[in-house]
């Protein structure tokens, strides 16, 4: 009964925060849209830094946990960089990483995050409620008008018969499909649309484009670590302080197996590839692990079916691109396929020092009551949209018209100085990871003329010949949380004022829930001088930063 009662607790905090059509308007002064990192970090911090203000975290979707993909969503490697030997994403990840660890249980995290946000009065969450229509007065956002969301038996997600309206004075856009961003009327740029005209595919060049691939985190049994952390070819094997296991490997798999490259090669025109793993266990002493390796092509994050016929159904999609929720349950049957549990046991390495062979070798599914894999409740949507500084939505734009840009990312300094210096006065936070693309489609996987990994690459080459990886963080904006038109909207989630290919590396947890927290703190500080962040005079921006570094954030390299 005890590892029920969680879950119970959650449960029973649903009902009492779940509105019935007879409510009447929630009056909010700051509401959060979204439940991964960021959403639950700009609440957080925003329920810290104005304790007298009534916050309101929307959980847009049918599950009833924080932490989205972090937790429900099953992906428990946690994605970071350390740079000079530290960890530069502090606040509020810093706080939850410290506790959970690296490679975590997701019921745990999960409840690390709930417990942090609980010790706040003033800050109440609604869950499994999304947007059906934005209530506008020229440039300012007055109400939201949500809908209750269920997940009906065969695993679509459909509306629900609960209806409420929320008023606000400040909005947070948290989420992972920047819905509220776009049904606000902002400009917003699709995928990689902003990208040099010449590494454009013909059908991209002009309005939306594709994506990065998708993916569907799942369970399994059976993998074989080593008594000890090592590292045996390309493979490692890892522990983290709190003992649990990661495993980060199989590029020689995915490159030279002839049963690794057929199964590509054969699945690819139906747009799914197994490309090289990040697993970990599901907390410590666990034989279960949630594994990162299926890619999803041609899935529109922006896209539902619920929505369809409705003005939150993208206009623009692309010829054959999937809703999320197709996309979840292609991805779920997918898994069934003996192809796939096949090609999965390829993926292993044999020590040469004992001989032992290690990995996926002997791994299968985890299934659930009902005989269906185990799999994240949400989708892996690595990309949807950004917010642009301007309406300007041509290809070529990435180092012009937006807040961080391509070549500000790639060469940010080792301190004031580098190629990010224009963001350090105005700077709520660090960013810091790979830019790492997981392809656009499946044609990308042989970008090199044969099976490579990572591909980012060979799609451009020109960032290859400007130096490749990020050597320095980068210094985030507070414009980078400004959306082009709606004054009383700050946007740390997807739709945030990236380039797509500085997205590659800002889309990571541990970055998205730094954007978070400086969200949270600017939407506090909006409300207490009463002027919007755009409005915000160098007092104004130097409160903010001086809060966040109250709250455990590193603005500084």
């Amino acid at each position: 009964m005890h590892k029920l009662l969680p879950y119970l607790i959650v449960f029973l905090l649903f009902l009492a925060y779940t509105p019935t059509d007879s409510d009447t308007t929630m009056q909010q002064d700051i509401v959060v849209m979204g439940d991964d990192f960021a959403a639950c970090a700009a609440a957080r911090s925003a329920a810290a830094a104005a304790p007298d203000k009534r916050v309101l975290l929307v959980v847009p979707g049918p599950v009833y946990r924080l932490g989205g993909l972090g937790t429900v969503g099953g992906q428990n490697f946690t994605d970071i960089r350390l740079w000079q030997k530290q960890l530069v994403t502090q606040g509020s990840f810093g706080r939850w990483y410290a506790k959970a660890g690296q490679f975590y249980n997701t019921d745990r995290m999960a409840q690390i995050i709930e417990d942090d946000l609980a010790q706040f009065p003033n800050l109440k969450i609604l869950y499994g409620y999304d947007i059906a229509e934005v209530g506008l007065e020229q440039n300012k956002i007055t109400e939201l008008k949500l809908r209750s969301l269920r997940r009906e038996t065969n695993g679509t997600v459909v509306w629900g018969p609960g209806r409420q309206k929320v008023k606000g004075q400040v909005f947070i856009d948290a989420s992972v499909d920047g819905r509220l961003t776009r049904l606000a009327g902002n400009p917003v740029s699709v995928g990689r649309a902003d990208w040099p005209v010449d590494f454009l595919p013909a059908g991209e060049q002009s309005g939306a484009a594709r994506q990065q691939a998708a993916t569907l985190m799942f369970q399994v049994k059976g993998v074989k670590t080593p008594a000890k952390a090592m590292r045996i070819q390309d493979w490692e094997f890892v522990r983290d302080a709190k003992g649990s296991w990661g495993v980060a490997g199989g590029k020689q798999a995915f490159a030279a197996d002839p049963l690794v490259a057929a199964f590509n090669d054969k699945f690819a025109a139906r747009g799914l590839a197994i490309k090289p793993i990040n697993a970990a266990t599901n907390g410590r002493d666990s034989d279960v692990w949630w594994v990162n390796c299926l890619l999803v092509f041609n899935v529109d994050g922006r896209a539902y079916i619920r929505d369809k016929g409705s003005s939150g159904y993208p206009p623009d999609m692309l010829a054959g691109q999937l809703t999320v929720d197709e996309a979840w349950l292609k991805a779920r049957r997918f898994l069934q396929t003996p192809d796939f549990i096949k090609v999965l046991h390829r993926f292993q390495v044999q020590d040469p020092a004992t001989g032992q062979w290690y990995g996926f070798g002997q791994a299968d599914l985890v299934y659930d009551d009902n005989g269906q894999p185990v799999v994240g409740q949400t989708m892996y949507i690595r990309e949807t949209v950004h917010s642009p500084l301007s309406g300007k939505l041509t290809p070529g734009t990435e180092n012009s018209n937006f807040a961080v840009t391509t070549g500000e990312a790639q060469q940010a300094g080792p301190n004031p100085g580098g190629a990010d210096a224009r963001n350090y006065r105005n700077r709520v936070g660090l960013g810091y990871y790979m830019m790492d693309i997981n392809a656009f489609t499946p044609e990308d996987l042989k970008a090199s003329g044969r099976y490579d990994w990572p591909v980012t690459k060979h799609l451009r080459p020109d960032w290859q010949q400007a130096g490749g990886q990020p050597k320095n963080p980068v210094y985030l904006p507070l414009d980078v949380l400004i959306p082009a038109k709606s004054d009383n909207l700050l946007v740390p989630g997807y739709a945030a004022g990236i380039s797509s290919f500085a997205w590659a590396e800002l889309r990571v947890l541990p970055n998205l829930a730094v954007l978070g927290d400086a969200a949270g703190v600017t939407a506090a500080r909006s409300l207490a001088v009463k002027r919007n962040p755009r409005q915000f005079a160098r007092a104004d921006i130097a409160w903010v930063q001086e809060k966040l570094k109250q709250f455990g954030a590193r603005l500084d390299k």
